[in-house]
């Protein structure tokens, strides 16, 4: 396994202490040799300002005769000397060897000419004076070079010092962008490329996740993941399972339950039949013996249903096929137009109005809808079709209307075609309402319908990713909502 990310972390947090530790001690040097240099340059100001102070005092000596500028002359020569003596290392910086040489010699031959001076008259008293003034000019320009010098070496010093300040700290920046960039290749892109893997797990487009890197941390987090994943699967097997064989046991129990009856009411009717024997009254005999076809009748169109819902699993909407609507309408027709009136049946479809569904399995909703219909109302209930497109935000269910699907939780903007199937017949007490899609549920008298129609309509309308639902209708009976996805243009449009 190879290195953890903490480690790495570690790496670029002590790469960037070292950096501005080492910033730090470059200012800091920097700093330092400003201040030597500036120790330096009081040097030279200070002996220049005794050359300047002992000239000063000479030529005052010279006007008044006062001894005590001789005095003071003298003073500030020995001082400038002194300086001279102990400074030298520091003024080498700024003057040769023999420079200092000149410079030391004139500043002994002005102090001796100011000490002999007193004691001399005549034309030896001109001669020193002569001597001095020539050792202090000469001692004057000496140190006022120093001084241009040792500025100029200032100046030079700073500007120096400020370009190494700026070299170093491009450096440090360049190596903390270096840094950054490392970090952001060897952490955060694997981060990125984890982050991405986990958001197609949750798309459903990807089943595993995979390291990236061979970080440690990656890896142990990659191989806790795809644990949690595969004990994931194993429970939600178990639950669809579990799901599966409780839907078979919901199922045998209604089978049983609604097959009980019908076979119960045989037996007794053949019982009756039985004990009323050959000599018998022929009208009750008739009677029994119809009521047991009745029954027989009811138990085959169960076991018809049944069938009819068992078709219907292991197929799936073929949504890339355009279809009218109108025709699939028309089909639907055809199919009960032997068994039901369908001359009462008021269809007003936009012959343009196109949907994308399996035209057949589309029809069987519409058969098992008007199967019901007329059922529950009879050959006189009239029938009205409805349809027409738009933007779910628009056509959304109304109050009251109890609705099965995930269509109606889709974006406002979704393109649908809503279809309406209104009758007038005795309509579906409220308190049914929530149950006319749930399997054997009957709105209506004991015995009539296998009641499984409106379960195999809801089915087949969430297969295309639809939805259904259910209200009091306007003419006074039931009215069915069906809206369906269109993913078509219709034919006025293209």
């Amino acid at each position: 396994m190879g290195r953890s990310l903490r480690s790495k972390v570690r790496w670029v947090y002590a790469g960037v202490l070292v950096l501005v530790l080492g910033l730090v001690v470059a200012q800091y040097v920097v700093l330092s040799t400003i201040e030597t240099r500036l120790q330096q340059g009081d040097v030279v100001a200070e002996l220049l300002q005794d050359s300047l102070e002992m000239r000063r005092f000479e030529k005052k000596f010279y006007s008044t005769g006062e001894h005590g500028d001789l005095a003071a002359a003298r003073d500030h020569a020995e001082a400038a000397l002194e300086r001279v003596r102990d400074n030298e290392e520091a003024l080498a910086r700024h003057a040769t060897t023999g420079e200092l040489d000149e410079l030391r010699g004139a500043l002994e031959t002005y102090r001796s000419g100011l000490e002999r001076y007193p004691g001399l008259a005549g034309a030896q008293r001109q001669e020193v004076i002569e001597s001095i003034r020539n050792a202090g000019g000469e001692a004057s320009a000496l140190t006022k070079v120093l001084s241009q010098r040792e500025r100029e070496s200032l100046r030079t010093g700073v500007q120096v010092s400020r370009t190494e300040l700026l070299v170093a700290t491009g450096i440090v920046l360049l190596l903390v962008l270096l840094g950054g960039w490392w970090l952001a290749r060897r952490i955060l892109a694997p981060l990125r490329s984890m982050e991405e893997q986990l958001r197609a797990i949750g798309a459903g487009t990807r089943s595993r996740l995979t390291a990236p890197t061979r970080d440690r941390e990656l890896v142990s987090f990659t191989r806790a993941f795809n644990g949690m994943l595969d004990e994931l699967d194993a429970r939600q097997a178990d639950l669809r399972r579990s799901e599966r064989l409780a839907a078979l046991g919901v199922l045998v129990s209604g089978v049983a339950h609604e097959l009980n009856n019908p076979l119960g009411n045989i037996s007794t009717a053949l019982q009756l039949v039985s004990e009323e024997g050959p000599g018998g009254d022929p009208v009750l005999l008739q009677e029994w013996l119809q009521q047991a076809e009745g029954e027989t009748s009811r138990a085959q169109n169960i076991v018809r249903g049944l069938l009819m819902y068992s078709r219907q699993q292991p197929q799936s909407p073929r949504r890339e096929e355009c279809r009218p609507l109108g025709t699939i309408l028309d089909g639907a027709l055809d199919l009960v137009r032997a068994t039901l009136p369908v001359e009462r049946i008021d269809m007003r479809i936009d012959s343009a109005l196109q949907v994308t569904v399996d035209p057949e399995r589309l029809q069987q909703v519409f058969v098992n809808l008007l199967r019901n219909a007329f059922e529950a109302g009879g050959e006189e209930v009239e029938v009205r079709i409805q349809a027409q497109r738009g933007r779910l935000g628009d056509l959304r269910p109304g109050t009251g209307e109890h609705v099965v699907g995930d269509l109606l939780t889709r974006d406002a903007a979704t393109p649908v075609v809503r279809i309406a199937i209104d009758d007038d017949g005795p309509g579906i007490p409220e308190a049914a309402l929530d149950h006319v899609f749930e399997p054997f549920f009957r709105g209506r008298e004991e015995g009539s319908g296998s009641g499984l129609g409106l379960f195999v309509a809801q089915e087949i309308v969430q297969d295309h990713g639809g939805a259904i639902g259910v209200s009091r209708c306007p003419l006074g009976g039931t009215r069915f909502h069906l809206w369906l996805p269109c993913d078509c243009e219709d034919e006025d449009r293209t």
